[in-house]
């Protein structure tokens, strides 16, 4: 009793803190505990998940309330003493909602899926739940593919929730008396959900032999897609300090990137590229409560925003703006002397890749002259601290594409005279529903002598700070990524020992399935998903990749080739 007392009480002084959130009494209600799987301080510095719980809360039927992972000292305290979890608004355990849903980012959080399914008290599998609550996942990974988690979760939603996560919360409202079979059964009719119990999968050794759906599911499955963004905008509606940005309004300023990078999930998952219109931005940071003293404009490509410098122009004397990402070839000296008026000290760019000719593999095609040039626009503006992004292991790299990326940061130290460089380098993940989706991952040891030659290159390079990186993270991502359901023997044998174990126990089935190249007729895990993109062209972008071809940035007004518009 203790416990529980001292866990409830935490929660009510987490809820002391906030400014915007929704008490509803659930009397007669749908009940849904939406749960993020990661702690409070990353699921509220989440603007997909802020956003879902505001559009559940804005049904009449429905109440929706929050629960996070618990930071680890609390976690060991309510495993010890098998204290369930409970949610944020009324101290109630989860397991007593009708549903549970996940907002799910990143791979990485899959197992913290299973750790807040085990604290709930609720069975991991679905087969051994034949009651309520429905569990039910969406969020960009799913998205991208469920399978990984398709023994775990009931249902999924796939895509962008604004438009279509009505009809599924109606549906799910009037199945509420059916038993879990016939619910599941009628849930398959919604568009955009995937229930992957009414989906059979053959295997053969690591690779999906056929995939088949049984009546009345659907395949593939459509994700949902916003049409009109301005029909919805958004934004930081519940405030608090105990987040990565609590001073903070965030904004989402336009969905889906133009560009193309034939690496990048989100730029694919979100297609096409929809922008915002200015006055709904304008109004909302115009609205901005008295004490917040910051705006974050996010998006995929904010810096291709096109009324980007008229908001830095109106509101940088008033709040300090930041923005999510910053491409070098839309830099110029208007936009950095704007940054630095909106409070900007440090710049952030992602060349990706060392040279020209890998650059053009991943279709973005920046040449040195031009990335130098940034760089010296840069420190023209009075910029001293640069951070840059790059990836190893892409496709067709190289030795010679390491010191190439080395000589850039040397050149970058030797522009910024006196400046700070930090440089992030992170293995090359190939994500379901891109052009890169067939191939392999590069094995670990040639990453790790990569990663060494870099360090070694640039040794003695003064201000300049090289971020570590954790190979059994990246090798996890790698194969949560772009598994089958067969993950599920995975992860959980990963609750019970920890990854370490379960990466060594499942050894050869794993890296026989990330390091393997895949071929155009190979059935993949996630052919149960329509992104919208047509399969075939994500297979000539990979060809033109291998050819070092680019492609040009995307025009949906005047665009049909991917098959998206």
């Amino acid at each position: 009793m203790k416990t529980i007392w001292k866990i409830k009480k935490g929660l009510k002084d987490i809820l002391s803190r906030e400014r915007g959130t929704i008490h509803k009494e659930a009397g007669g209600r749908l009940r849904v505990a939406l749960l993020y799987p990661n702690t409070y301080r990353a699921g509220m510095s989440n603007l997909g998940f802020q956003t879902v719980y505001r559009l559940l809360n804005e049904r009449a039927d429905t109440v929706c309330e929050r629960a996070f992972l618990p930071e680890k000292k609390t976690l060991e305290e309510m495993e010890r003493s098998r204290t369930p979890l409970l949610t944020l608004e009324s101290q109630t355990p989860v397991d007593r909602f009708h549903v549970v849903a996940f907002s799910v980012s990143f791979e990485e959080d899959y197992l913290n899926v299973l750790r807040l399914l085990e604290l709930s008290r609720i069975p991991l599998y679905s087969k051994e739940r034949t009651g309520r609550p429905l569990i039910v996942a969406g969020g960009c990974a799913p998205s991208l593919n469920p399978e990984p988690l398709s023994e775990f979760i009931d249902i999924f939603f796939i895509g962008e929730a604004e438009e279509r996560l009505t009809d599924l919360m109606d549906t799910v409202t009037a199945t509420l008396d059916m038993d879990k079979e016939e619910a599941l059964r009628r849930l398959t009719t919604v568009e955009s959900v995937y229930v992957p119990s009414f989906y059979r999968f053959h295997f053969k050794d690591e690779r999906v032999e056929s995939i088949e759906a049984l009546a009345p599911a659907r395949m593939p499955v459509r994700r949902a897609m916003v049409k009109d963004v301005d029909s919805y905008l958004p934004s930081t509606a519940l405030f608090t300090p105990l987040t990565e940005f609590g001073n903070t309004l965030l904004v989402e300023v336009e969905r889906g990137c133009p560009r193309g990078c034939r690496f990048c999930a989100a730029g694919f998952l979100y297609l096409p590229p929809r922008w915002r219109k200015k006055a709904l931005i304008e109004e909302c940071i115009e609205h901005i409560p008295e004490d917040i003293s910051r705006v974050g404009l996010v998006g995929s490509a904010v810096s291709e925003y096109p009324a980007l410098k008229e908001i830095l122009k109106r509101f940088s004397d008033r709040v300090d703006i930041t923005l999510s990402s910053l491409r070098l070839d839309v830099l110029d000296d208007e936009l950095l002397r704007l940054l630095k008026a909106s409070g900007y000290t440090t710049i952030t760019v992602a060349p990706e890749a060392g040279s020209e000719r890998l650059r053009r593999i991943i279709n973005k095609p920046l040449g040195d002259e031009e990335i130098i040039h940034g760089f010296e626009m840069i420190q023209e503006a009075g910029f001293h601290r640069l951070k840059l992004y790059f990836m190893i292991g892409l496709p067709e790299e190289t030795d010679e594409d390491i010191l190439s990326m080395a000589a850039l940061v040397r050149r970058a130290r030797e522009i910024l005279k006196g400046g700070h460089i930090t440089v992030s380098v992170t293995p090359f993940v190939p994500k379901p529903l891109t052009p890169f989706q067939w191939h392999r991952f590069e094995h670990t040891d040639v990453l790790k002598a990569r990663y060494r030659l870099l360090k070694k290159t640039l040794s003695g390079t003064k201000g300049v700070e090289i971020k570590p990186i954790s190979m059994d993270a990246s090798l996890v991502q790698a194969y949560l990524s772009r598994a089958d359901r067969r993950a599920s023997r995975v992860l959980t044998l990963a609750l019970k020992t920890g990854w370490k174990k379960a990466l060594k126990e499942y050894k050869d089935f794993i890296e026989a399935s990330i390091h393997r190249q895949r071929d155009y007729e190979e059935p993949l895990p996630w052919d149960t998903i329509d992104s919208g993109i047509r399969k075939l062209y994500l297979w000539e972008e990979y060809t033109r990749a291998l050819e070092e071809k680019t492609t040009p940035p995307c025009r949906p007004e005047v665009c049909t080739r991917c098959g998206v518009c």
